[in-house]
């Protein structure tokens, strides 16, 4: 079963625009559409000019990417969509699946947007997400799945002393990929039990030179430098860490005046912070690309610190619903069936599940479907998270999730608070993956 929501409509449209070259030959069925941003494309803002997706209209744009996959036009025509019967009946075919079409809207540069009923969708991902937890975007594991054996290789002994951050990053790279192995619908062996059409993947610190085989890869980790001189740092883990963890307790009095409490101490927490820094330090940037020390206590624009932030806000909220809860201010939360998601149809909702509740299981394909090829994008779920915390941050200032308890206030309440978990699910999910903890406070 297709796990990739965003994969089911790029078939959809596929399958209206395009067929197999000669099906009646027993040609093979044609290849998932992927990285087809040219063809369809996904948008994060400005959904009321510019729809919730665009597609190309010029025929020879997907003549070109139906090649690559396997198939051919039905129509032989120059522009798609310029026929309105046409746009009718894509909009019919798009009613039998996730995500509706509302209606169609001709842009600039040869482009048609496609505006989709809010209800359905918002219902599908939010429901998806809290009844799926830690299964939502896994694909399952299939027989014609990739068998692999995850090796740190030989130049990664246990150290004498101190642990350097090269040895370090190369270590947190093993294991962020093998648990992004474990959620994706390859099975993965140990290297003793590996066949003879296993791939092979070792992690080194430089392009290995063992014997190639077919089915070999390697997944260099790159080094670690200073950043003025570019060289080298002699840093090890614990002096780095220590001073990333005093960088993130001065952000923290800095930005809420820290206010230590919950289920750690303030040391514990600032450990922690620190801890996740390291990893969105090393992994900002490619994993075989050169990192770069942070000295100055600011990082990349938004970093650990905003991610870890806006976690407790998400935490904050949920554990102040449950205090109110238990105060008797608020009843506890209906079942899921009994709570009216279509209230959460505006804007910023909408950009809050479409352009990132939505798009998590086409990261997780997209951060690990190039393993093969020696790449893994741990930095583009770093990306994400940031993504992901950014768009919280505005809900969390413009819109009031602990409303008053009102009658007609009610149900926003409940599907504010639903879509909050749903934030949460997601966030920790993606935080596991690099081996990092949420915070209840900072």
């Amino acid at each position: 079963m297709e796990s990739n929501p965003l994969a089911k409509i790029n078939m959809m449209i596929f399958d209206y625009f395009a067929e197999w070259k000669n099906p009646e030959k027993g040609d093979s069925a044609p290849l998932r559409p992927r990285r087809c941003g040219e063809i369809i494309r996904y948008h994060i803002d400005g959904f009321a000019e510019g729809g919730d997706l665009s597609i190309a209209t010029n025929a020879q744009y997907w003549e070109s990417f139906c090649n690559r996959l396997g198939c051919k036009l039905r129509r032989n025509e120059d522009h798609l969509m310029e026929d309105p019967k046409q746009r009718e009946d894509l909009i019919d075919l798009s009613r039998k699946g996730l995500m509706p079409i509302k209606d169609t809207i001709k842009l600039p540069r040869e482009r048609y947007a496609l505006r989709l009923e809010r209800a359905p969708v918002v219902r599908y991902v939010v429901t998806s997400i809290l009844k799926q937890g830690l299964s939502y975007g896994r694909p399952e594991k299939s027989k014609r799945s990739l068998v692999l054996s995850l090796n740190l290789g030989a130049s990664l002994g246990q150290p004498d002393g101190p642990t350097e951050l090269r040895r370090y990053r190369l270590k947190q790279l093993y294991e962020i990929v093998k648990r992004l192995v474990e959620c994706s619908n390859w099975h993965m062996l140990t290297a003793g039990n590996a066949q003879p059409d296993t791939v092979l993947v070792n992690v080194e610190s430089q392009r290995c030179s063992l014997e190639q085989r077919r089915a070999h890869v390697c997944l260099v980790s790159g080094p670690v430098l200073e950043p003025g001189n570019k060289t080298a740092t002699d840093m090890d883990l614990d002096t780095y860490l220590n001073m990333r963890s005093t960088h993130m307790r001065l952000m923290a009095l800095h930005r809420s005046g820290l206010r230590p409490a919950g289920s750690c101490s303030l040391d514990t927490l600032m450990r922690r912070l620190g801890e996740a820094a390291v990893i969105v330090d090393l992994f900002s940037v490619r994993h075989a690309s050169a990192a770069c020390v942070v000295r100055n206590g600011m990082g990349s624009s938004k970093g650990a610190s905003y991610i870890l932030y806006n976690s407790a806000r998400v935490e904050t909220l949920l554990r102040s619903f449950d205090s109110q809860v238990a105060a008797g201010v608020y009843d506890p939360l209906p079942p899921l069936e009994e709570i009216d998601l279509s209230i959460l149809e505006d804007e910023m909702d909408w950009q809050l599940i479409f352009s990132c509740l939505l798009t998590f299981p086409e990261v997780l394909e997209t951060t690990i479907d190039q393993l093969e090829q020696g790449h893994v994008g741990i930095h583009l779920l770093i990306r994400y998270l940031e993504n992901l915390a950014t768009v919280f941050s505005r809900y969390y200032r413009q819109k009031k999730v602990l409303v008053q308890k009102r009658d007609q206030l009610v149900p926003i309440l409940y599907a504010r608070i639903t879509l909050v978990m749903a934030v949460r699910q997601v966030m920790n999910q993606a935080l596991s993956l690099l081996g990092i903890l949420p915070v209840d406070y900072v």
